[in-house]
């Protein structure tokens, strides 16, 4: 069972991709909904609201409080802890990351990377880019057609990776921002043991699966 964090944010489309794709999923919003499921996506949305949301009310920035985790913030972070598959989407991206330069944010430190919200702009600045998926070996894809073909990224409001730690591994790159001798591109969708996190909203191109497909391999591997 694929559970998609459901507190706010684009939770039905991912859900629409796993039923395409004929595999059950859940909605998550309690600790006992988590209890159900062997995977869990945290999509995008808001990431201070998601926090907020899993924090204890009268906490954090602006109460005189820290922040302190409400219970399901508890069970996300010991269900990351025990191994299972974890894939955050932009807002879902952020919550995974181990910084992301925002008090409000509470995240759980799970993917080594460092991100900046909304750094690729605003609502307006919204865009489509043509990326290549970095597999290689652990493609679940056996055509090598499919391999090869460039995935519709969405990016909104996309929170941008900054810094990656050690044995995270880039699987996809934007070229948006290439400037001067630069090569690479910008790491757009990363991997560290059980957790992926992407900068942009694969679920916004269901015609194209490839990404929820390998987060599935991953529920097997």
């Amino acid at each position: 069972m694929i559970g998609v964090l459901a507190l706010q944010g684009g939770f039905e489309r991912h859900r629409a991709v796993f039923e395409s794709l004929r595999k059950e999923s859940r909605e998550v919003r309690t600790v006992g909904d988590l209890e159900l499921c062997g995977a869990l996506v945290i999509p995008g949305g808001e990431s201070t609201v998601i926090t907020r949301q899993l924090m204890k009310p009268g906490t954090g920035p602006g109460t005189g409080a820290s922040y302190e985790p409400g219970p399901l913030w508890k069970a996300i972070r010991d269900f990351i802890e025990s191994g299972k598959p974890v894939m955050g989407t932009c807002a879902g991206l952020i919550m995974l990351a181990r910084s992301c330069g925002d008090e409000r944010v509470a995240s759980f430190g799970a993917l080594p990377v460092d991100v900046e919200r909304n750094a690729y702009g605003r609502q307006k600045d919204s865009f489509v880019e043509q990326v290549a998926l970095e597999f290689g070996s652990d493609s679940p894809f056996g055509r090598e057609k499919e391999n090869r073909a460039p995935f519709p990224a969405t990016f909104i409001r996309a929170p941008m990776i900054t810094g990656l730690g050690e044995g995270v591994a880039v699987l996809a790159r934007s070229r948006r921002f290439l400037s001067g001798e630069q090569t690479e591109g910008t790491p757009i969708l990363a991997r560290y043991d059980n957790i992926l996190g992407l900068s942009f909203h694969p679920e916004l191109n269901p015609e194209d699966s490839r990404i929820h497909r390998y987060f599935l391999g991953m529920t097997r591997e």
